[in-house]
């Protein structure tokens, strides 16, 4: 077969820039003004914010002396899951807090709004059937049960370190339907799965069952 050998294209010369014509002309366009000077540092004071321990506690023990909070809660086994300070209202004349309540005994969420005067006081409570976030002080009691189970005690070496999350509910009519409960589990850093795993009821204070490296 013959060699084929394709001349390169001729050198073309570019083609001509027309100028920008501009109907009608730009006149009277003032010059760049002077540059600025060296600036001057603001001075401003960080606002300090409560946080939610802090209000939490200042809190406390007004919602034990409320006759509506108690009402709602005297005689169950309920925590106090923290207290946020609520600034999306502008129009809100008095500061206001809100405090989430969680009712295990009912399986419900207690939401408790106050004025935060001196002292607070409580503006109002609305029952939620939602679950929020599992608060420090409930992840920290769902590990210690979880610790308890055996299969945890014989598989979770002393380098696992625990990872709790707050299970989603179960469908109506089952056992642990309204039940607050937290999958805890527990493995190395490094690894993408739990070396062994456990739901907690935190309701009933007790290990569901235990399972991991696809043993269930």
């Amino acid at each position: 077969m013959p060699d084929i050998r394709l001349e390169p294209p001729p050198d073309r010369p570019g083609l001509p820039e027309f100028p920008a014509t501009v109907e009608p002309a730009i006149r009277d366009i003032p010059g760049p003004g002077p540059e600025p000077g060296p600036a001057e540092p603001v001075v401003c004071e960080r606002a300090t914010v409560p946080t939610g321990e802090e209000l939490l506690s200042r809190v406390s023990p007004v919602l034990t002396t409320d006759d509506r909070v108690r009402a709602a809660l005297d005689g169950r086994r309920y925590a106090l899951l923290g207290a946020s300070a609520l600034t999306d209202d502008k129009h809100r004349a008095t500061p206001a807090i809100l405090v989430l309540a969680y009712d295990y005994t009912g399986g419900r969420t207690l939401e408790i709004t106050l004025d935060d005067g001196a002292p607070p006081t409580v503006a109002g409570l609305v029952e939620s059937p939602a679950q929020p976030g599992l608060s420090d002080a409930e992840i920290v009691r769902a590990v210690t049960l979880a610790r308890t189970h055996p299969e945890v005690a014989r598989r979770a070496t002393p380098d696992c370190v625990p990872m709790v999350l707050l299970t989603s509910d179960v469908a109506e009519g089952d056992e642990h339907h309204g039940h607050r409960r937290a999958y805890v589990g527990f493995g190395l850093p490094d690894e993408r799965l739990p070396r062994v795993r456990v739901i907690v009821d935190l309701g009933e204070e007790r290990v569901l069952g235990a399972g991991g490296d696809g043993d269930e």
